[in-house]
């Protein structure tokens, strides 16, 4: 007989988050480093693609190791929780990083961005850098903390409409069990 490990949704989102936020963490530190070693940006922007398969495969061993138990919104809740938890290390990064590591950060995507929309040109460009600009004067960038802020709301709302179309599939597959009553009335027949 095989044992199953029936925890709630809640701890098992926050246990499985640790481990999704650490990853999300070193997500954000290679796109920030991205600037001065593509190769790094090239790794980012994989593991990002990979986002949706870590994510399936967590909930998938959630679900079975609950012995297939867990219903649709505890499925769902457990993808949420995930990336509530997720979200919540990776902004402790961000402002860690934005705080003490690298401070100018900000101005200098800022900088970057002034300098790309000016050669891009055109109307449009010359706008957004204008705009930009006006940003750098007024002193006007965000706080890391309000990065923080919509990093977790953009984490669990992404999350949250990621795991509302993986749990359906999640759920699809698994093991059909016959009921002895079924086949009774099936041989009686």
């Amino acid at each position: 007989m095989e044992k199953f490990k029936h925890k709630s949704v809640f701890r098992r989102g926050a246990e499985d988050g640790l481990g999704f936020g650490i990853y999300l963490s070193a997500l954000f530190i290679f796109s920030a480093i991205a600037t001065n070693m593509p190769l790094l940006g090239l790794i980012a922007t994989i593991m990002a693609l990979v986002v949706p398969v870590y994510t399936y495969l967590t909930l998938r061993k959630g679900f079975v190791q609950n012995g297939y138990f867990y219903t649709f919104s505890e499925v769902w809740t457990h993808g949420i929780v995930l990336f509530l938890c997720g979200s919540m290390i990776m902004a402790a990064t961000i402002v860690v990083y934005m705080t003490w590591i690298n401070p100018n950060f900000l101005y200098e995507q800022c900088q970057s961005a002034i300098a790309t929309y000016r050669h891009i040109g055109g109307a449009m460009g010359n706008e957004m850098a204008s705009t930009l600009e006006l940003m750098l004067k007024g002193n006007m960038l965000p706080s890391p903390l309000s990065i923080a802020g919509n990093t977790i709301s953009f984490g669990v709302f992404s999350g949250s409409i990621l795991s509302l179309i993986l749990t359906p599939i999640i759920r699809h597959f698994r093991p059909r069990v016959k009921d002895d009553d079924d086949n009774n009335q099936i041989n009686q027949i």
